[in-house]
């Protein structure tokens, strides 16, 4: 380790160069993953973020909360069964706006009791109420200037709703999502539509059940649910194939690299066997100097990464995941420090007395 430094400290312009494209291999991966991270949770985060265990669904909706359709008579059995256990749940898409002149914004709304487990954590503001006009947004809104006390509307229906406060992380369908009381959501679809009469599309329920005393309905696990969302599944498999892809070429970028760094110095090598050192001595150094190289690259691209999310506006869908971080962090340093060790093979052929003489091995 001693030796292994000493030579860094020598040769510092070099190995700071090597040091640079370290951080640049590890920024790269770990930003893509938060991007891949991001977009995942930009599709499912309101569901993933619930303490729901299983949804109730209709037999026919193809485990789509939105095409599903629980009967008043059903929902109403199912609340009695589980009580505080089961939470009705409703999604509709539509648009906001602050004002009549103001850009309309996406919105899915998220029509719940709010005295329920699905209540949002609120962050900035007041919670949801089941009576009056509030709703509680999702902090990206803040983006587009829309803070507590503001009155918005829904520019479908020109319902009023006043901003009670924000949640964090609740997108559904790359689209940010509003909080709203059953009541209101049954004011909108009536407006849309006179004639509509007051459905449940989902019952959310926080606790495993195997089999309903209702037929015609089936309870569905909310990772069932979530890779079900429109687009979830084949977007998830193409970000993480053209993840995993770019970590195992600049993995293997790395230990290609490091291989030709270490029969680069060859005949400092026989050198340093001719004074009577050991080949396990040389490959404990090799392998010192490399963990040194890339575990401060590691480290040094987790904190940019980690700096530069903290810089992103919350619109865009960036999410890192520790566990996530730290593999990637890891396979980079094995892969690393195995590249370095693979060249001892052909260190271990240099003959001393050759590389003494002036000839090449």
């Amino acid at each position: 380790m001693r030796l292994a430094l000493k030579e860094i400290r020598y040769g510092k312009k070099k190995y700071i160069l090597i040091e640079s494209i370290l951080i640049l291999m590890t920024f790269m991966v770990l930003f893509l993953s938060g991007l891949a991270n991001g977009l995942s949770r930009a599709v499912s985060a309101a569901v993933e973020n619930q303490s729901t265990k299983e949804f109730v669904l209709s037999d026919d909706a193809q485990n789509l909360i939105t095409l599903s359709s629980v009967s008043n008579e059903a929902t109403q059995k199912i609340l009695n069964q589980y009580g505080s256990s089961a939470a009705e749940l409703n999604i509709y898409r539509g648009h906001l706006q602050k004002a009549s002149k103001d850009k309309k914004v996406d919105v899915t709304y998220f029509a719940i009791d709010s005295k329920s487990f699905l209540a949002p954590k609120i962050t900035t503001g007041h919670s949801l109420s089941n009576s009056g006009n509030g709703i509680v947004l999702d902090e990206s809104y803040l983006d587009n200037g829309i803070k507590t006390g503001d009155t918005i509307k829904d520019s479908d229906t020109g319902m009023i709703f006043q901003v009670k406060g924000f949640t964090k992380d609740a997108m559904y369908g790359h689209t940010a999502v509003a909080y709203i009381s059953l009541n209101q959501y049954t004011k909108i679809m009536q407006t849309k539509n006179p004639s509509y009469t007051k459905t449940t599309q989902t019952i959310a329920l926080n606790k495993s059940v195997k089999k309903l005393s209702v037929s015609g309905y089936t309870p569905v696990n909310k990772s069932e649910v979530i890779k079900n969302i429109p687009g979830y599944s084949a977007e998830q498999s193409t970000i993480q194939m053209i993840l995993w892809v770019l970590l195992v070429m600049s993995s293997a970028i790395l230990g290609v690299f490091f291989y030709i760094l270490t029969i680069q110095k060859e005949r400092q090598f026989g050198v340093l066997k001719a004074i009577g050192m050991h080949m396990s001595e040389l490959s404990k150094m090799i392998a010192a100097q490399v963990f040194i190289l890339a575990f401060t690259g590691m480290v040094v691209g987790n904190v940019l990464v980690i700096a530069m999310s903290m810089m992103l506006p919350k619109s865009m869908p960036f999410y890192l995941q520790g566990d996530k971080m730290l593999l990637i962090s890891v396979i980079f340093l094995l892969i690393s420090v195995g590249g370095s060790l693979v060249s001892t093979r052909r260190i271990a052929k240099v003959d001393p007395i050759i590389t003494i003489g002036g000839n090449e091995a």
